[in-house]
């Protein structure tokens, strides 16, 4: 049920997972299995539909075969690793950014289903009622001209069959507001947004309409971090895809993202990514 979309994406994918034309939708392909790369799982529908990858989540692991799906309530931090691709079989993933907006407009004329405990993240196979309308948000990068009419209709169409499935009670926790999940979601995209930015807990906890002891406890459930530990996983990940693309020297980059002191950034830098930052920094020079 997935050679159609397998064929359309790797005629779109990019090594590196960049957007494609079509709106909130990325194609991700390898050709060798990699090593570990940390990064964060955004609230995101996950596809893998060939090759093999293993994520880790705040210690816990998954390995994702074709047809393995997740979807993430806030940004998490994790790490992955493909584990099985080849030039004549590569791995194929794709995400689909979760829209809350047109999530929570969906629902108001949706019946609520039977409560449920919800999970951080969500991984099972894939419901078929989902890959018809994947498959037609797929197609539109084929046809390009059809994107700005068609795109958000069928990634309406898309949200919606996941809400009917069984990830539709823990996608609905994302946006029910003043739900613990809401709330931590809430003050993850505050914190994602200004990483670089002095943070005041007590005022983060207040905005989301938390105690400061509630806010800490939930924010780690949910997340596996600490506040301050998730600020420094976000400005370590920036400083990494900066330091990547080669665009600066590191102690300026460890300014821009938010570090007082070049050595505290190099330590914790090496710390979370086992490399000092002149490492990656020294890889794209000649």
């Amino acid at each position: 049920m997935l050679s159609k979309l397998i064929d359309i994406a790797l005629r779109h994918a990019s090594t590196r997972g960049a957007p494609t034309i079509v709106p909130h939708l990325s194609i991700w392909t390898a050709e060798t299995p990699g090593e570990p790369v940390p990064g964060l799982f955004e609230p995101a529908f996950y596809l893998l539909m060939q090759g093999m990858k293993r994520l880790t989540f705040a210690q816990q692991e998954y390995v994702f075969q074709p047809g393995s799906c997740a979807a993430a309530l806030v940004g998490l931090p994790f790490t992955s690793r493909v584990t099985q691709a080849s030039s004549g079989k590569p791995y194929v993933g794709l995400a689909v950014k979760l829209d809350t907006r047109m999530i929570a407009d969906l629902l108001i004329d949706m019946p609520d289903p039977p409560a449920a405990d919800a999970t951080s993240i969500t991984v099972m196979q894939i419901d078929e009622r989902v890959v018809e309308p994947l498959g037609r948000l797929l197609s539109l990068l084929d046809s390009p001209r059809d994107i700005a009419v068609l795109a958000s209709q069928f990634e309406r169409e898309f949200c919606y069959r996941l809400l009917q499935g069984p990830m539709g009670s823990q996608l609905r926790q994302t946006v029910r507001y003043g739900t613990r999940f809401e709330q931590i979601r809430r003050a993850a995209e505050w914190i994602a947004e200004h990483a670089n930015e002095p943070m005041k807990i007590e005022h983060l906890a207040e905005t989301v309409g938390m105690s400061v002891t509630s806010f800490h406890r939930h924010f780690k459930t949910i997340t596996g971090y600490a506040p301050l530990a998730y600020q420094r996983y976000i400005r370590l990940l920036d400083a990494r895809r900066r330091l990547t693309a080669g665009s600066s020297n590191v102690t300026s980059i460890a300014f821009a993202t938010g570090y007082a002191s070049a050595s505290q950034f190099s330590r914790e830098y090496k710390k979370w990514f086992g490399v000092a930052p002149s490492y990656d920094l020294n890889l794209l020079e000649p």
